[in-house]
């Protein structure tokens, strides 16, 4: 809804978004004591975006009412038309702040996340044993665990000298944890 209602600002000519990806205020809304409505002025053309962490912003008051909106979302919108409910803007050189229309494109959720894994190399790459945060055994600890079993002693023995549940020494003897 405040996409759609920001997105009005652009059609009312408000905002204008540039080849290279800008937003310009070009009018200020306002509110007119005389006729009491409000009019939308003429203005000094001005940056639209706001930085507002890691993507940029458009904000527009209607009726009283602040609403913002993503500006790659207006952006894209505006030079490539309605963004369909299921799929979102991603950013192909991951600088949120980029909002050059080249560098747009449709994605789905899942797509983003491919992205962001083997192009920007960023998310959940190779945590894999001791690089794991939550990994409470060493490379070592786990060998010495095997060897344990396989000389016969009991899961629940093994379990209490390391802190861990017997289950979890069951799944490193499987393999089902610390494959190796």
């Amino acid at each position: 809804m405040n996409e759609e209602a920001v997105y009005q600002s652009v059609v009312n000519g408000d905002l204008e978004i540039a080849p290279d990806g800008t937003i310009w205020r070009v009018r200020k809304r306002g509110w007119d004591r005389w006729t009491q409505k409000a009019i939308s002025r003429p203005c000094r053309r001005t940056r639209a975006e706001h930085d507002a962490g890691d993507y940029l912003q458009i904000r527009a008051m209607f009726d009283g009412k602040r609403h913002i909106a993503l500006a790659h979302r207006l952006i894209y919108r505006h030079l490539h038309g309605q963004i369909p409910i299921d799929m979102t803007i991603n950013h192909r050189d991951g600088d949120k702040k980029n909002n050059h229309p080249e560098n747009l494109e449709l994605a789905s959720h899942s797509e983003q996340q491919v992205h962001a894994l083997n192009v920007l190399k960023v998310g959940r790459t190779d945590q894999n044993g001791e690089r794991n945060a939550m990994a409470k055994l060493t490379v070592s600890q786990v060998a010495e665990i095997r060897c344990r079993r396989k000389a016969g002693e009991k899961l629940s023995e093994i379990a209490a000298d390391y802190g861990v549940t017997y289950q979890a020494i069951s799944k490193i003897v499987r393999g089902d944890r610390w494959a190796g």
